[in-house]
């Protein structure tokens, strides 16, 4: 199952990978499996002018671009999958999905994929339906178009990351914690495939580390450490319990664009009782530009991955090779 705006692979050693998120763009060139060039926008600026004023100065016209959507350009639902092929199942996830869309839905482009198979103690069936707003797919089209990018495909962050998980082949299921200035999200992989995507209400300005100085972490910020660990519990438990999948065995902590989160580690360990681990990306994609790959880059990079990896499509049952 295709979406409407991928284009056919591409021949060319080089790729795009943007990532939008909170209305500004991030981007990772890779080129013969490395890292090239990466884009991170100034604190201040909005929009994705200065990410075009880049992509001209790198030259990169006619490289094709894997684009993420931000989080406010879509919802993700989980629900029962009908009994349909897969080149079916987005229709038929808007039949289904008529009464839960407001008005105005024939303006919304909704495509899906399976859930793996083995969840819920393989007692259901569900699929994950992604609903994007026709007009914003449209803008994105074009300002691809204007800047003389070859759009592959646009996916969702949560198989962004997919991508990365599967290409460093954890030996466990993972959990992935993503933390901005005010939420958080968290994400479930195994074997390949996405469980979860839930959003937390604690971010790193909660947390104390917007004003805070070195070691100097409050008894406040502890109480937030807490508060947020029994969030993440709660996924975890939920990912043993309801669906079945066992105990998650490690915890990654994508480095947060504008903030150091390192300290809290250790505190978060204790609390949900698994290994917990800043992903460092940096040795392990041969990043030549020695850039730090925070959240929104090593998204981006996802991006990159999956266009390596040949996969415009959705992957079957939500998972990749």
């Amino acid at each position: 199952m295709r979406w409407p705006w991928q284009k056919k692979s591409l021949q060319d050693s080089r790729c795009l990978g943007i990532e939008l998120h909170q209305g500004r763009g991030f981007a990772v060139l890779r080129e013969a499996d490395v890292v090239r060039e990466c884009y991170r926008p100034a604190d201040t600026e909005q929009g994705l002018d200065g990410l075009a004023a880049w992509v001209g100065r790198q030259q990169l016209q006619g490289v094709p671009v894997v684009l993420s959507l931000d989080a406010l350009d879509y919802e993700l639902h989980l629900v029962e999958a009908p009994a349909v092929s897969d080149d079916e199942l987005g229709d038929a996830l808007r039949f289904r999905m008529r009464d839960l869309l407001p008005q105005g839905s024939e303006q919304k482009i909704i495509q899906g994929f399976r859930m793996p198979a083995d969840a819920y103690r393989r007692r259901l069936e569900m699929a994950f339906a992604v609903v994007v707003d026709h007009r914003r797919i449209k803008e994105l089209v074009r300002w691809c178009k204007h800047q003389q990018l070859q759009l592959h495909s646009i996916i969702i962050p949560e198989l962004s990351l997919l991508h990365l998980v599967a290409e460093m082949e954890p030996e466990t299921a993972v959990g992935v914690l993503r933390l901005d200035a005010d939420d958080g999200m968290i994400y479930l992989y195994r074997d390949g495939g996405l469980y979860l995507s839930r959003r937390l209400n604690t971010g790193t300005r909660a947390l104390g580390l917007a004003s805070a100085g070195e070691g100097e972490l409050s008894l406040e910020t502890d109480s937030r450490v807490d508060a947020l660990a029994l969030d993440i519990q709660r996924s975890l438990d939920y990912f043993d319990s309801q669906l079945g999948m066992g105990v998650v065995g490690q915890l990654w902590v994508l480095v947060p664009d504008n903030a150091d989160v390192s300290e809290l580690l250790p505190e978060l360990e204790r609390s949900v009782n698994i290994p917990v681990r800043s992903l460092l990306l940096e040795s392990a994609f041969s990043n030549s530009g020695q850039e730090t790959l925070t959240a929104s880059l090593a998204i981006a990079l996802g991006n990159a991955l999956s266009f390596e990896q040949n996969d415009a499509a959705l992957p079957v049952a939500g998972k990749v090779a």
